[in-house]
């Protein structure tokens, strides 16, 4: 079960949908919630301009009293749920910062980039799924999510990321009232084995006690995104569970297709593991 869960909290006065996410999952799973509200801006501050500034200081107070804002705001929150919560200010790139935050909780919760509001920074989910080596929820940024894992949908391909992400979200499948396998081509090769031992990912939930259904997801890893979240509203899913892929090139993160189709067009919170 998730017992300590970080959710990354936007320095200003309007909450996300995430975030009422987040209290509502700390609740169900009865996890320590850490709240962090991160500060890009301010580290930059102190590396340009000469400490003490006029201009540095005035500006880092005011994004210190948006901190405050957004303390406040997420602590209504957090006590109309009876939620108890840590809350965390750091300086820095959201998407370091959580990155790096992330490996010490089960779960980590963040917003879905909004390519024409967002100001906190574009690759803070895929950064935080890549970089943390720790299951990470992405909730999309309009809507209302206060019930996540009782609809299911897990793609599954057999690969190590896939597995990341089904594994990091066992809390969840084993509260749902159904899930859905989408088999997709296993992503394995292993020449050395010239007799296979019978891999079935619907069995191996079933035996955990939940009611699993199993059904090909019919297209190739190219197309896979598009076929996820179409399974997912077909399914009136709640939430998606599915490997991340990328790889770093010159300190930067290069997604895989269908991850970014996900990360684009999702409509449901998404977990991703790599």
């Amino acid at each position: 079960m998730f017992r300590n869960i970080l959710v990354h909290v936007k320095p200003c006065e309007s909450s996300s949908p995430h975030e009422s996410a987040a209290v509502a999952v700390a609740k169900v799973h009865d996890a320590r919630l850490t709240a962090l509200a991160t500060l890009r801006d301010v580290s930059m501050l102190r590396l340009l301009f000469r400490s003490g500034s006029a201009t540095s200081t005035a500006r880092i107070e005011q994004s210190y009293d948006l901190a405050a804002a957004a303390e406040r705001r997420f602590r209504a929150l957090a006590e109309a749920a009876a939620v108890s919560y840590d809350w965390q200010v750091a300086e820095g790139d959201a998407a370091e910062v959580l990155g790096l935050v992330a490996r010490y909780h089960d779960l980590t919760i963040v917003e879905q980039t909004d390519l024409v509001a967002d100001e906190i920074g574009f690759d803070v989910p895929e950064t935080c799924v890549l970089s943390s080596g720790r299951p990470v929820l992405i909730v999309p940024y309009a809507g209302h999510f206060d019930h996540i894992g009782r609809s299911i949908v897990v793609a599954w391909n057999g690969s190590r990321q896939a597995a990341a992400a089904l594994h990091g979200a066992l809390p969840f499948i084993d509260r749902a009232e159904k899930v859905l396998v989408l088999q997709g081509r296993e992503r394995v090769s292993y020449p050395s084995i010239t007799r296979w031992p019978r891999l079935d990912m619907g069995a191996a939930i079933a035996a955990r006690g939940v009611s699993v259904a199993v059904e090909p997801i019919g297209t190739d890893d190219a197309d896979a995104g598009p076929a996820i979240l179409a399974a997912a509203a077909r399914h009136s899913a709640d939430l998606v569970v599915m490997g991340a892929y990328g790889h770093s090139r010159l300190k930067e993160w290069v997604l895989g297709g269908s991850t970014r189709h996900v990360l684009l067009h999702m409509a449901v919170p998404v977990l991703m593991g790599h």
